[in-house]
């Protein structure tokens, strides 16, 4: 005879789900090179403070995708963010100073 199990509450469906999401997107796939970032691991990868991270969200600077309290950022999101603020050098190599 199978053991009836007790139905899971929203709340523990929730916190279920939202670990195999954070499981999901912490490793990105092995067929593709989508990454995706959490707010730890984009403030590292171009060493930038938290304050910083916000602001270039909340003016719109930084694509970004939130489930709960949680901010996700896709490579997509920090190279268009990244091509957006790169500016092409203008001088050139004789001009550059020799160290």
């Amino acid at each position: 005879m199978k053991k009836q199990s007790t139905p899971l509450t929203d709340g523990e469906m929730l916190k279920r789900i939202l670990s195999i999401v954070e499981t999901h997107f912490k490793s990105p796939p092995r067929q593709s090179k989508t990454y995706v970032y959490d707010n730890k691991s984009l403030m590292a990868l171009l060493n930038i403070k938290d304050k910083y991270l916000k602001k270039l969200r909340d003016n719109g600077y930084l694509g970004y995708s939130r489930e709960g309290d949680k901010y996700w950022y896709t490579q997509e999101d920090v190279d268009r963010f990244l091509s957006r603020f790169h500016y092409i050098p203008f001088a050139s190599n004789k001009d550059l100073p020799m160290l």
